[in-house]
């Protein structure tokens, strides 16, 4: 039975707030879909999600958890959080959502209504302002489900 599989591996640079070790976690057809995202500084700490023949992603919610979003903004200084998608076809990251703690008046949003069929690598980025000095660590929530693709 194929499994889609997300990978993150945050890079070891000076002032990185989370382990450096992958993780990875492993969804099979029909499992819900959720993966805590570091956010970083860098397009380029990514995670990377593998969806085989056979499957398809859908990524319907995403969140921050509030109060390590108060501490974020906080210790930092920085704006917020924005989530990112690339595909294979598109390699430039675009954002899909965005948390700012001036303008956004929840820390979620429901239907975001990305559904990718593989074969199809994918990337989901949680990127910060690059300016801040000093902070905290701050996950990027998505949420979703692993069906069995139409094809």
């Amino acid at each position: 039975m194929s499994a889609l599989t997300i990978r993150q591996k945050v890079e070891n640079r000076p002032g990185t707030l989370y382990d450096t070790k992958e993780r990875t976690l492993t969804f099979t057809t029909g499992s819900l879909f959720s993966f805590p995202i570091h956010s970083t500084a860098y397009e380029s700490d990514a995670a990377t999600i593998r969806i085989p023949a056979g499957l398809r992603l859908q990524i319907h919610n995403v969140s921050v958890n509030y109060k390590e979003m108060e501490n974020y903004v906080k210790i930092s200084s920085a704006q917020g959080v924005a989530l990112k998608f690339s595909s294979e076809e598109n390699g430039e990251m675009l954002v899909v959502w965005t948390y700012d703690k001036d303008r956004s008046g929840d820390c979620w949003a429901t239907g975001l209504g990305i559904e990718v069929e593989g074969p199809r690598i994918v990337r989901l980025a949680a990127v910060v302002d690059r300016g801040f000095k000093k902070g905290s660590c701050l996950d990027v929530n998505v949420f979703g489900a692993v069906t069995k693709s139409d094809f």
